[in-house]
């Protein structure tokens, strides 16, 4: 490291924090505290990706059944303005007006998580009692326009004069999902309650809303919250206690809390009961309860059944229709729907965007930053890495067996003139098969001139296939107990040859594996010892949606997130004198097939098919990269005179009073404190 005057280096430490000594594995290069180690970009990818694009939405799963579009019968209401009272009254004509509503128990006590919503997180279970809504995902709530409409029949059945609807729903049902396709929902399979769809409209004097989907007929209810004015102060931003016949309505659900910006004025309410006896067990027809939420919650009265020709009208001139013959909208359970991107785990293509390295002989580190994501398919990015003299041109077909001999499928590759493989590993994520969970795998080998190493004793060969990996999210992208995010080699498995091995494996690195188990082997080290653990470390972060896409290599410079490798230099291999070079590529999961995201670049843009009968030789560019082709760039040596000292803070600061562009180290066209800080932190670190 450069050297720094004492006095300035603790100033600045008491301002900044703690220096940074090194890189933190993560997949993620962060510019103000990593930009002076790994310095600039050292290649760029210039081909667009043939194996997908990771797109900002993109997520698998999903399935939420047939479209909540096609849903044409539900739960219709015919509410008078004058009973809603306050702007809608008045209105006349259309009538704006917030809208919350959902399925609940029949005492009101257990919320389903079929609610109206914006956003809310996919495959949500049932919210249960009382919620805050405020802490869940999403918006509990919808800004409704009900524009003047033409004839509308309240039998529980969409008029075509609804138009679109205000509200379709992206959750599954927890609450039972229709098959019968009964009108009362009281067939065999016992009915189900959904909110497929809202849909609202107005002829100015009664308010008109429909609720595609099914209530079942088993004292479900369907509550709907009007903030009639828009207007929270007016409101219950969290209810409290009812009065009235429907009292109960409220009182049930006493301590929710409503969205910010939602204030309930108003409620309207069906459920079902029975009507020909006071016993309570079986309740079968529909009936509905209205009023202002400060007020009296009436009474409506009942229908006498089920479908339009028992819909009709209700006390103080309300109408309500049921018809739950619907076997269409949302489904029964969960649709096992991935993360939406971006996110950290998941991405939905593979792509190499750029390539940054750190090399840190004071602590024996090669540090190698590479921009893109990985799918979760099990696709691989394969790295070779040449580090001392000898090694391979062509990749022979007898070195370790790792990755169900993937290694070994690439034998016969022909790596650029100037090239020779020491060193190989892959980094790899995916969806097991058999838990549903998402995993991520780094293998690696050492790769020898002649082949592996063959222990002198039993003939056998004492090189090892390595690998570290395990889960890390749900299929669903929930956490999982003990993640494994940084895969750092300090696993448990360490083979011993006895004689009868043909593979040895081990959850440490390679070379280190080789080594003590050859000392273990001619009695030079206790047979319970294990190799260091940490000498590789690897991470992935899937969160890039920028980059190259599949049409254009623009903007791949600025990919921050990806897969990041730290590797102990003595571990490598490394001679200490020549350059370190990289080569690689994103495969398939059986690594045969080669894609056109390619380190060095290609001339063109198709993907390069079996690995076998790759020679770079033939292909035009160079298809590596020297990781040490410039220095590491100090920027906070803003005098560059090779010493951190005052005279460095005090350029920055004229730089930054003249809004000098050299004083811009966010580089966001921009000065300000984040500038400020972001040097602060360089020069705190030190330059390498």
């Amino acid at each position: 490291m450069k050297n720094q005057r004492v006095l300035c280096a603790a100033v600045l430490a008491s301002v900044a924090g703690s220096a940074m000594a090194q890189p933190t594995v993560d997949g993620i290069f962060s510019p103000g505290t990593e930009g002076s180690f790994y310095g600039d970009v050292l290649w760029s990818q210039n081909q667009p990706t043939g194996f997908g694009d990771n797109v900002a939405g993109m997520f698998t799963g999903g399935d939420f059944g047939d479209p909540p579009a096609d849903v044409t019968t539900g739960v219709e209401f015919k509410i008078p303005l004058s009973a809603i009272g306050g702007s809608l009254q008045s209105s006349g004509g259309t009538a704006e007006f917030k809208l919350a509503g959902w399925v609940n128990s029949s005492d009101r006590t257990f919320m389903s998580n079929q609610i109206i919503h914006s956003g809310l997180t996919i495959d949500t279970g049932n919210i249960g009692n009382a919620p805050d809504f405020t802490g869940i995902g999403g918006t509990s709530h919808i800004s409704v326009t009900a524009t003047v409409a033409g004839a509308i029949t309240v039998d529980g059945a969409r008029d075509a004069a609804y138009g679109a609807a205000k509200f379709l729903q992206t959750n599954y049902t927890g609450f039972g999902n229709e098959t019968d396709g009964t009108v009362d929902g009281a067939g065999s399979n016992g009915g189900g309650s959904e909110v497929d769809a809202v849909y609202v409209a107005t002829d100015g004097t009664y308010l008109y809303v429909f609720v595609a989907g099914n209530l079942e007929y088993n004292g479900n209810g369907l509550d709907l919250f009007l903030d009639s004015d828009n207007n929270a102060g007016t409101g219950s931003t969290t209810l409290g206690t009812g009065a009235g016949a429907g009292g109960y309505i409220v009182t049930g659900q006493s301590g929710l809390d409503f969205d910010a910006g939602f204030g309930a004025d108003f409620v309207v309410s069906a459920d079902s009961w029975n009507h020909d006896s006071d016993d309570g067990t079986t309740p079968n027809v529909p009936r509905a309860y209205a009023g202002p939420i400060s007020g009296t919650i009436a009474d409506l009265g009942s229908l006498a059944g089920y479908g339009a020709g028992n819909a009709g009208a209700l006390s103080g001139g309300y109408a309500l229709g049921v018809d739950n013959s619907n076997t269409l909208g949302v489904i029964g359970s969960p649709s096992q729907s991935s993360p939406v991107s971006p996110d950290a785990n998941w991405g939905y293509g593979s792509e190499v965007d750029n390539v940054r390295s750190y090399l840190d002989e004071v602590n024996g580190k090669l540090y190698i930053f590479i921009g893109g994501n990985m799918e979760v398919n099990y696709n691989k990015l394969s790295l070779f890495i040449d580090c001392a003299p000898g090694g391979q041109s062509t990749l022979r077909n007898d070195n370790v067996d790792i990755s169900f001999n993937g290694l070994n499928r690439h034998a016969g590759l022909i790596f650029d003139d100037g090239f020779a493989a020491d060193y190989w590993l892959n980094v790899n994520n995916g969806v097991d098969g058999g838990s549903g969970n998402l995993q991520n795998y780094t293998d690696c080998a050492v790769l020898r001139t002649n082949g592996p190493i063959v222990d002198p004793f039993f003939a056998l060969r004492a090189d090892y296939g390595c690998y570290f990996g395990g889960y890390v999210t749900t299929g669903t992208g929930q956490p999982v107990d003990n993640p494994v995010e940084v895969m750092d080699f300090s696993g448990t498995r360490f083979d011993l040859q006895d004689g009868f091995l043909a593979n040895l494996y081990s959850n440490y690195a390679p070379r280190a594996s080789a080594d003590l188990g050859l000392d273990i082997l001619q009695g030079f080290a206790d047979p319970d010892d294990v190799p260091a653990g940490g000498l590789l470390r690897t991470a992935i972060d899937n969160s890039n949606v920028a980059g190259v896409s599949a049409s254009s290599a623009a903007g791949s410079d600025a990919v921050n997130t990806g897969i990041e490798i730290c590797i102990d230099l003595v571990e490598l291999g490394w001679d200490g004198q020549q350059d370190i070079l990289l080569a690689g590529w994103v495969a398939n999961g059986g690594f045969d097939y080669v894609s056109n995201q390619v380190i060095g670049g290609l001339p063109a843009g198709d993907n390069l098919g079996e690995v076998s009968a790759i020679n770079f030789n033939n292909i035009a560019g160079t298809q590596y990269v020297n990781l040490m082709a410039a220095p590491p760039v100090c920027r906070a040596d803003t005098t560059g005179d090779d010493q951190l000292n005052f005279f460095d803070v005090q350029t920055f600061l004229a730089w930054f009073s003249a809004h000098d562009d050299r004083a811009d180290f966010v580089d966001d066209d921009m000065f300000n404190f984040f500038d400020v800080q972001t040097f602060l932190a360089e020069f705190s670190a030190g330059c390498p």
